[in-house]
């Protein structure tokens, strides 16, 4: 029971998550605050790296037993919104470049 809400609790958290950082991302985009972006890049970072623990962790029946004491069926969900978070993670890292000043003439 427990694995199942942890699971499923993750599921959604990266997504919501996800969602709300492409949303930010995008209208620092169109404000040109590219340093909030690359900030939201490295935040983002660091969620998919947790996704990622869950979904080795969940992945493996034995290590679901061995962390939680129960199991749970996943699905190939938490797989979508990590590749998801990467392409996410890429965008952001190009977009939160900055901009580079002119040169004199």
């Amino acid at each position: 029971m427990i694995a199942s809400l942890i699971y499923w609790v993750v599921v959604v958290g990266l997504i919501v998550w996800g969602v709300w950082m492409a949303i930010l991302s995008a209208y620092w985009a169109g404000q040109k605050q590219n340093g909030n972006i690359f900030f939201i890049a490295i935040m983002n970072t660091l969620g998919a790296l947790a996704g990622l623990l869950v979904w080795w962790v969940f992945n493996n029946q034995d290590w679901q037993y061995y962390w939680l004491s129960s199991t749970v069926k996943t699905t190939n969900l938490l797989g979508i919104v990590l590749i998801c978070y990467v392409v996410l993670i890429v965008i952001e890292f190009i977009q939160g470049r900055g901009i580079k000043p002119e040169t004199a003439k």
